[in-house]
């Protein structure tokens, strides 16, 4: 039998990844229902990209206040208390949705909340694990914190279309709701090791900024993600469409979703294969933008099922790519006093450009077509990422600044 991996012996970070799996996957089950129900009540390719702005805006001005709140609070406490938004959003669309009152733009206000509390809370999420672990335990925990996430995009969109099809959106909404609250007892109960946060908060968001601008590393790395996920954000957000395009339904949705989660864990696993090998993120980051172009372009030219779920499996190798490989490499070089502000202005490169590039790849599939949309952005990816491999980053394999940046 498989070994138990020595990290989930710790009762803290066990608990928490437990949880975390499973919120996962309710935000899968909550992202199939509400974009289905977005795209029938309204029959808009644009509606179902600004249902994605709702979700990810609230990123583009509580990015780095999350990052602040994370470096100056006890972490476990703004994760409880923004997993509770998040679970009260849900499950008003739960009760709304059983009471057939569920509108489109009640879908849009509570998707907004949840975004707010995504917004806040994650970069207190992303750097909790390392206080739950002891030291050497860390590569293992942020590891296995990665496969979780992949096996909830695998699982969730699975059980979202099948649950969504056989028992309606409530149901959907509900365990989403109660995947919160999961979460909120597990970290209610974690015990993270002492940390020095007066030396954390000392820095104020200004100085943050300062070094992202002046590193050449760390710049590479948060415009290489905003480019990735302004062009790429429409195989994810507006796989509604797609699905649609395909006449597969709900169920084919949480397929093609299925497809790229699959893609994830074996990207994760390819990925760390190249990393003993000793090959660079300086060369895996821009490759996997490049590769997600050819994936991208192929899923915008497809009338076939089968041939779309293979094009978002390969696009799902490569996202991943991009989401180990830039949030590692920030951790890696961030000075300490600054992980928490820094991570706060990744998730503003990863979420904001989400719901600009949905957005507008909505609207060009509103008025040219989905095929449209999607070409578009692999075009964007391909010039990047073939700029990427030419003007290689070696800084972004060089380890960590010092405090002064």
């Amino acid at each position: 039998m498989p070994r138990v991996p020595t990290v989930l012996h710790t009762p803290g970070f066990r608990n928490v990844w437990v949880a975390s799996l499973a919120s996962n996957c309710g935000s899968w089950l909550q992202v199939i229902a509400a974009g289905w129900m977005v795209l029938v009540l309204t029959d808009s390719p644009a509606a179902v990209g600004a249902l994605a702005f709702a979700a990810r805006g609230p990123a583009f001005v509580l990015s780095t206040l999350g990052g602040q709140l994370a470096d100056r609070f006890d972490r476990r406490w703004v994760g409880m208390a923004t997993f509770a938004l998040q679970g009260l959003a849900a499950a008003g669309m739960a009760v709304l949705s059983w009471a057939g009152a569920l509108t489109t733009p009640l879908i849009f206000v509570l998707t907004f909340a949840l975004g707010v509390g995504f917004a806040l809370g994650l970069p207190a999420m992303l750097v909790l694990i390392p206080e739950l672990v002891p030291p050497p335990q860390l590569p293992q925990a942020v590891a296995l914190n990665a496969a979780g996430i992949n096996v909830a995009r695998l699982a969730g969109p699975a059980i979202g279309g099948v649950l969504f099809d056989t028992a309606g959106p409530t149901w959907c909404f509900a365990v989403n709701s109660l995947s919160f609250v999961a979460l909120i007892v597990a970290l209610a109960y974690a015990r993270p090791r002492t940390t020095d946060r007066a030396a954390r908060g000392a820095a104020g968001m200004r100085r943050a900024l300062g070094v992202a601008w002046r590193d050449p590393a760390i710049r590479r790395l948060l415009v290489g993600m905003t480019v990735f996920a302004t062009c790429a954000s429409p195989i994810q957000e507006l796989a509604p469409v797609v699905a649609d395009r395909l006449d597969a339904g709900p169920r084919g949705l949480g397929f093609l979703l299925g497809a790229m989660g699959t893609g994830a864990l074996v990207g994760t696993w390819v990925l760390a294969q190249l990393r003993r090998a000793g090959v660079p993120r300086s060369t895996t980051l821009p490759s996997a933008i490049t590769a997600s172009a050819a994936g991208m372009a192929v899923l915008a030219v497809s009338g076939h099922l089968p041939l779309s779920l293979a094009a978002m499996g390969f696009c799902g190798v490569f996202w991943i790519w991009m989401f180990i490989d830039t949030n590692t490499a920030i951790q890696l070089r961030a000075p300490t006093a600054m992980v928490g502000r820094l991570l706060g202005l990744y998730q503003l490169a990863v979420v904001a450009p989400i719901a600009v590039g949905a957005a507008s790849a909505g609207l060009i599939a509103d008025v040219w077509g989905m095929r449209a949309g999607l070409l578009t952005g692999a075009v964007g990816l391909a010039a990047f990422g073939v700029w990427g491999l030419v003007r290689r980053e070696p800084l972004i394999d060089a380890g960590r600044l010092e405090a002064g940046g």
